[in-house]
């Protein structure tokens, strides 16, 4: 079956794929962009240029040019018979059959694989330095907007009821239907914006506004998280508190098991920050939703 976004053929140069997600670490914010940039346009690459990749991605020839080198390439042309190495090396390829649809049992036991993958993912990231100091800047801030777009809006509203149990000042941010109303500064704040912290959940195909956003908070001074998918290039241009989590399993959709888990495991790690606050947070709610009758 054809997947609806990232209709590409997955897998279709494994070992480059591989490769340049082993170096994702150790890349600059632009030679990363490029390199998620290129993940995620694997059937294209023989068609670029250097010139025209630097155009699509927004960055300069020069940093497609040293993103290459870093890799062991002389330039485009060099990865382009490299990519026909691999290609050529996996034997005839008939384009029409890569997405035809799989049937059995097998390629759901393939799926699962994946989504266990990405689970595995997410709980790893949730023991690195970096998620910590996500779990305390969400912890201390004083005022925490939660959106989404198309597909995970219902995740962020759904994120944004569970965070507001862990904490106060949580709530969630339309940016069309309120014009960002909500960032009004009326009461004469010496601290400026530094108090808010925006967590942003994005998919492919990411939406319009989202970089938007993220530049908005960049220049208030506002804090941000993104938690997004394995294929998204730019979200490291706006702060390095980036959830990836994996998203391609070879179904209909794309996965947001990942996603799903990130978001559960980080509105945990904010209530670990205060458990004490967190635990009568809790009880006051249970008191006040009790009188609602509705469990």
């Amino acid at each position: 079956m054809k997947e609806s976004f990232s209709s590409f053929p997955q897998n279709l140069y494994p070992r480059f794929e591989g490769e340049l997600r082993r170096a994702m670490a150790d890349l600059t914010n632009l030679e990363a962009r490029v390199a998620q940039y290129m993940v995620l346009n694997l059937s294209d690459l023989s068609f670029e240029t250097g010139a025209s990749l630097a155009s699509k991605v927004g960055v300069s020839e020069v940093t497609v040019s040293r993103l290459l080198r870093r890799l062991g390439y002389e330039g485009m042309r060099g990865l382009k018979r490299e990519l026909q190495s691999e290609l050529s090396a996996q034997g005839p390829v008939d384009q029409g059959s890569v997405q035809q649809e799989p049937v059995g049992a097998e390629h759901l036991a393939d799926a699962m694989e994946l989504e266990l993958k990405a689970l595995r993912g997410v709980f790893q990231l949730a023991a690195t330095p970096i998620w910590h100091k996500l779990a305390c800047t969400i912890s201390e801030a004083d005022r925490v907007y939660v959106t989404g777009f198309q597909t995970v809006r219902g995740i962020a509203e759904d994120c944004a009821r569970r965070l507001a149990l862990a904490k106060s000042g949580v709530r969630f941010l339309s940016a069309h239907d309120g014009m960002l109303a909500e960032w009004l500064q009326t009461d004469n704040r010496s601290t400026g914006n530094e108090g808010d912290c925006l967590i942003m959940i994005d998919v492919v195909p990411y939406a319009r506004e989202a970089p938007v956003l993220a530049e908005i908070c960049s220049k208030t001074g506002r804090h941000i998280v993104i938690v997004t998918d394995e294929l998204c290039y730019w979200a490291k241009d706006y702060t390095d508190l980036v959830v990836h989590a994996r998203s391609r399993n070879g179904l209909f959709l794309e996965s947001t098991v990942g996603i799903t888990a990130a978001l559960n495991l980080m509105v945990h790690s904010v209530a670990e920050q205060s458990p004490k606050e967190t635990e009568a947070r809790l009880d006051h709610w249970k008191a006040m939703a009790s009188s609602l009758n509705v469990f």
